[in-house]
């Protein structure tokens, strides 16, 4: 036993060690590129031996302006927008080992989209995306290259792209109407016990979602109630996997700042261990979606039925796509088509569902806005029928309301590269293997571009910045990402966001429980997920006959 205590001290020591003459050296290293390519950005002062700036960053006091929570949890992209207005939008962190440069400046951000995008568009490796990703076959965690290019051509050919989603379409309107049926249902519920009904629209977002992804993927509908008590016991695995697979994504151990394959083994805080065991879970789910398929299609081609095209989904274009005996860049097939499946159902249904709990947060705090969007929709399209995406183009001002929230309240806040090459941005130079940190939620509130930047007015977009899109061109607004690596689902996510928040605004008015303000603290990580629960009371505001299943 306390051989095994030594030998443990004895290996962090080492490490330790290691750790600190790596510093040294990069410290020369950096005075010499610095003499050869340029000065690279300036660093933080403050910085500790070996673990760098964590310190500062967890516990730097921000003003009161930034402060937004109460206890202590400020989100990242907070903090680094602090320390931005008082070193620059363009600086240096260090994290254990790594570099991290942090660029907020609309100038920055161009050249890191632009000219350097290529050279800026790696992805960081952390543990999370190696034990939760499958070894980064994960599109959104794999490098780019080869095999990334293969597998985005693919989903997007495939799924993402506008003949694909219009093929889906009737996906997306089936599970947003029964969304909405199965909120009515409850309304009446509750009616007949003389009782308000109450709703967590984040845990109902989250459910819409989960069913649109998954069914659009493997053409499975996870329902809240099921006869079939194997399928209940599978949609609870699933939904338990697949929150703890988006909680340890976000996660930063120490073995990130420290990539030693010793730390990794001796696991100090659990976490890899945990990461395995949910990793085996969620593959066990997503071995049983393929294996299901592979014994659908074995099943039509003995009986010479075939596949029929409009009604594949996303598993039975990648089994034919991919050669079953092919190894795809050191992956196996099935890898490649598990990892994928990950990756959408992750991206589409977490990224999407947090966007549509923030619509839903901000017209419950601007309660004029929400009147506007509900008589736009009565107007242009009634309530007699129910919205559809052709509809949408008219609703003008709803769209505005839309990119608001976008701009306020950004998916991804920070926006997280790796540089595959030297580079230079403004001037600066960026080592191969510098980690690039992008502060979309400051860019989105420089007053430059945005005048009264923390308020909330949709008609912004309806004036200056009518010809402003999603889609990461007009580099002020880049709710999404810009440049190769930016999200490859922004029509889905926006044809889905826009269909169920016209329909869930024209079949429901909405209130707070205690009619008071919303709670509007965003919570830590990488994500701007809302802190506390969205609970609304809910009354429909169409005649019954449009709710019945």
């Amino acid at each position: 036993m306390d051989f095994h205590i030594l030998s443990h001290v004895e290996a962090i020591a080492g490490i330790l060690v290691f750790a600190f003459l790596f510093f040294l050296a990069r410290k020369a290293k950096t005075w010499k590129n610095s003499k050869k390519f340029g000065p690279p950005p300036p660093e933080l002062p403050g910085a500790w031996p070996i673990i760098g700036h964590l310190p500062q960053i967890l516990n730097d006091t921000l003003d009161s302006r930034s402060r937004s929570n109460t206890d202590g949890e400020i989100p990242l992209a907070h903090t680094l927008a602090a320390l931005a207005d008082k070193y620059g939008s363009v600086f240096t962190v260090r994290q254990g080992m790594f570099t991290i440069v942090v660029v907020s400046s609309y100038e920055a951000i161009k050249e890191c989209f632009t000219t350097q995008d290529k050279n800026l568009a790696n992805r960081v490796a952390t543990c999370s995306c190696k034990y939760l990703g499958y070894d980064h076959a994960n599109l959104t965690f794999a490098n780019y290259g080869p095999y990334w290019r293969m597998v985005r051509k693919l989903v997007v050919n495939n799924l993402l792209s506008s003949k694909s989603l219009e093929r889906l379409k009737h996906v997306r309107i089936a599970e947003v109407e029964s969304s909405i049926k199965e909120l009515y249902t409850l309304f009446v519920a509750n009616q007949a016990k003389n009782a308000p009904t109450k709703v967590d629209i984040g845990h109902w977002f989250d459910d819409m979602m989960l069913n649109i992804t998954v069914k659009m993927i493997g053409g499975k509908r996870y329902n809240q109630v099921s006869d079939k008590e194997e399928e209940k016991e599978e949609a609870e695995r699933f939904r338990k996997a697949f929150n703890e697979t988006m909680y340890y994504l976000a996660l930063v151990g120490i073995e990130d700042a420290f990539p030693f394959p010793l730390l990794q083994w001796l696991d100090l805080q659990g976490n890899i261990k945990v990461m395995k065991r949910i990793a085996d879970e969620m593959d066990v789910i997503l071995q049983r979606w393929l294996d299901d398929h592979t014994n659908k299609r074995k099943m039509n081609e003995s009986s010479g039925t075939g596949n029929i095209d409009d009604d594949q989904d996303l598993i039975d274009i990648m089994l034919t796509e991919l050669d079953k005996d092919d190894f795809q860049y050191g992956y196996s097939r099935e890898t490649v088509i598990k990892a994928t499946m990950l990756t959408i159902v992750s991206d589409a249904t977490h990224t999407t569902a947090v966007h549509l709990i923030w619509i839903v947060a901000c017209l419950l705090n601007n309660k004029h806005v929400l009147k506007k969007v509900q008589e736009e929709i009565d107007t242009k399209v009634g309530r007699d029928r129910w919205v559809e995406d052709s509809d949408i183009k008219n609703l003008v001002y709803f769209q505005a309301t839309i990119k608001e929230v976008l701009r306020l309240y950004p998916p991804s806040p920070m926006l997280v590269h790796e540089a595959l090459a030297d580079c230079q941005v403004l001037g600066y130079h960026i080592p191969k293997g510098t980690r690039l940190f992008v502060n979309v939620w400051k860019l989105q509130k420089d007053p430059k571009f945005w005048p009264e930047p923390e308020k909330f007015l949709p008609e912004r977009f309806l004036t200056d910045k009518v010809k402003v899109d999603v889609y990461g061109k007009d580099l002020e607004f880049i709710p999404f990402g810009s440049g190769r690596r930016s999200c490859p689902g922004i029509n889905m996510a926006m044809q889905v966001t826009y269909l169920s928040i016209a329909c869930l605004l024209q079949a429901f008015d909405f209130e707070t429980p205690d009619n008071g303000p919303m709670d509007m603290t965003e919570g830590p990580g990488f994500t701007a997920v809302k802190k506390t629960p969205l609970e609304v009371v809910v009354k429909p505001r169409m005649i019954p006959v449009y709710y019945e299943v």
